[in-house]
């Protein structure tokens, strides 16, 4: 059935003026002047920037969820009195080591889990560097409003996490950045059939759907994106499917809705009714989803492949 979600994105490009050793204190001004303007939007999630995370915190003020500090306190403080779910970025300690983080806060200020970066910038000036521990990969939490992932600036650029991504099927990936990553944003949607939120230090972070397309970016005159998800959703390709669309679409008159992008094969069926999922529509129709179809396309063809070597144009592989 239809699940509607308000998500929010936050711009942090002006990072508060502050004394030495007061950057945390900077931090925990800019999270709560930026949550207090969210107030009655009725958000059910909002996504915070890694350069909250890089700039308002060292490995040394680094906190822990068990015993949440001040930066963690004022995401938990303000995720009870919005009534919403927050994407923090922050550092936190496990045991003798510091993350690069993302935490998630649940609407009642409860900690629900942490995603650890997982491909760290390496070098002396890059966090390897600056003593920061790499976290073990993908990390998906389960909430009222849907699954939730994270990933965080370069970890963009590694596929092997995307896949555990992919393996999931996260309904939303929060991006809580300090780079665009440009082109990867929209890969990640898509090849993860997830919403994909980023979170950035300058224009052009926001929501995407999962075509990668946009919905709602930051610009220059816009530093916060909102947007309204229906998460009810299924991903099919057009082959053997798309001749019983108008068979759906003439039945059930705009309750669900069949989006074909431009050019690249495949449709998101959406439910918009409380009276039935778009599971629901792919077993009345007998569709088929795509990772299926791409899963049954490999069987075949590597039925079809003659077995040994293949001498080909460019020799013998």
């Amino acid at each position: 059935m239809a699940h509607y979600v308000r998500v929010a994105s936050m711009m942090c490009n002006e990072f508060p003026a502050h004394k030495p050793g007061e950057a945390k204190n900077a931090a925990i001004r800019l999270v709560s002047s930026q949550l207090q303007s969210l107030a009655g939007y009725g958000l059910d999630l909002i996504v915070f920037s890694e350069a909250v995370e890089s700039q308002g915190q060292t490995t040394d003020t680094a906190e822990e969820t068990a015993r949440p500090g001040p930066l963690l306190n004022a995401y938990c403080e303000y995720a009870a009195r919005l009534k919403t779910h927050i994407a923090g970025s922050v550092k936190l300690r496990e045991g003798k080591r510091a993350y690069n983080s993302i935490a998630f806060i649940g609407p009642d200020g409860r900690i629900l889990g942490a995603y650890h970066k997982s491909n760290l910038t390496i070098g002396d000036i890059g966090e390897i560097g600056q003593g920061l521990a790499s976290g073990q990969g993908a990390v998906v939490i389960d909430t009222p409003i849907g699954r939730l992932g994270g990933a965080i600036c370069f970890d963009l650029n590694f596929h092997w996490l995307r896949e555990q991504y992919k393996a999931l099927k996260p309904d939303i990936i929060c991006f809580g950045s300090a780079y665009h990553g440009g082109l990867m944003q929209g890969l990640w949607a898509y090849d993860c059939r997830a919403f994909f939120i980023s979170a950035l230090p300058f224009i052009g972070g926001g929501i995407l759907d999962p075509f990668g397309r946009p919905v709602k970016l930051t610009d220059c005159y816009t530093s916060v994106a909102r947007a309204t998800l229906n998460l009810d959703r299924v991903m099919v390709h057009l082959d053997y499917n798309r001749e019983k669309f108008p068979e759906i679409e003439k039945k059930y008159l705009g309750e669900v809705v069949i989006d074909i992008p431009a050019n690249i094969g495949p449709a998101l069926i959406y439910s918009t009714t409380a009276k039935r999922t778009a599971m629901d529509i792919v077993r009345e129709f007998e569709l088929e989803l795509i990772d299926d179809y791409f899963e049954r396309a490999l069987k075949c063809n590597a039925a079809n492949r003659p077995q040994g070597k293949i001498k080909g144009l460019h020799g013998t592989r």
